[in-house]
């Protein structure tokens, strides 16, 4: 029986504008499971090269045969853990996107964005063609450099249309959540509407509207996003995490706080995940914002 071997190649995504992750995955040999896609403020965006991914909203959906099959998967923002099965093998990329992409690259805002959206790779549609040139591509350069190329051209036709519908959200709505997410979702509510130049009920709906989830969900998906990298970010320097510290830097009232935004999002406190996951961070996954581009 030969070993399991496991891959991750992070992509160069410099060329694109905004916040854009691009990683290669490929592994073979591995124990067949269940993966906890971990909640976070990004879409995510999986071009399968090996079979369908099969996913679920809940283990009992997964259990009951009632799991999604995509070569495509287009997520938007999860408030829960996506429950996606772990065949023996598999391989593709992983796209992470910033929602104020969402409108440039499908038409449609980030909050009209589900796992079960095909619309936009549909085989005839622009990312349609895409897996299909990215499944063609012997290596990881010449697949990273498909995607990057076909965004590219997304945005920048969408640069070139008139009106929000196409271009881009509100500017107010767009300028909140540059500021939510610089600060990590440690700001107020308050403080965010008035920097939009709305009361706190019109903020509250457009930024719905535009991201499906309210500013209050989203700013904590950004911390709880914060806390799962700094934590991954330990044990890849190998160092034992230190929860209470992590908790104290990504603004949550205690150490218990953070593991109940564990067992709220995953349904398993920090130390579980941390040794489902240590393979997954080990070879480059869970990376920062900050580590997208560098």
């Amino acid at each position: 029986m030969s070993e399991p071997r496991q891959e991750f190649v992070v992509g160069d995504a410099t060329r694109l504008p905004g916040g854009v992750r691009l990683v290669g995955y490929a592994s073979s040999g591995q124990t067949q499971g269940v993966h906890l896609g971990v909640p976070s403020a990004t879409l995510t965006v999986i071009l399968s090269l090996d079979g369908p991914v099969r996913v679920a909203d809940t283990a009992e959906e997964l259990s009951a045969g009632r799991a999604l099959g995509l070569d495509v998967l287009v997520a938007g923002l999860q408030e829960q853990a996506t429950h996606v099965v772990r065949p023996s093998h598999e391989a593709g990329v992983q796209i992470a996107l910033d929602p104020l992409a969402a409108r440039a690259l499908f038409g449609v805002p980030a909050g009209q964005i589900s796992a079960s959206m095909t619309q936009a790779f549909d085989p005839g549609a622009w990312g349609g063609r895409l897996w299909q040139r990215v499944g063609e591509t012997p290596t990881w350069e010449g697949r990273f450099d498909a995607i990057t190329e076909a965004f590219e051209g997304r945005l920048a036709r969408a640069d070139r249309a008139v009106g929000v519908a196409r271009g881009g959200p509100r500017r107010e709505i767009a300028g909140a959540w540059r500021l939510l997410t610089a600060r990590r979702g440690a700001i107020s509510m308050d403080t965010l509407a008035a920097h939009a130049a709305l009361s706190p009920r019109q903020f509250r709906d457009a930024f719905r509207a535009e991201f499906g989830v309210g500013p209050k969900a989203a700013a904590r998906l950004l911390r709880f996003e914060h806390a799962t990298t700094r934590l991954a970010a330990a044990v890849r320097a190998r160092r034992t995490p230190s929860l209470a510290g992590v908790a104290a830097d990504c603004g949550y009232a205690d150490q218990s706080h953070l593991s109940r935004e564990f067992r709220g999002f995953l349904g398993v406190p920090p130390s579980v995940w941390l040794e489902q996951e240590r393979r997954n961070i080990q070879v480059g996954g869970h990376l920062s914002r900050e580590d997208w581009t560098s």
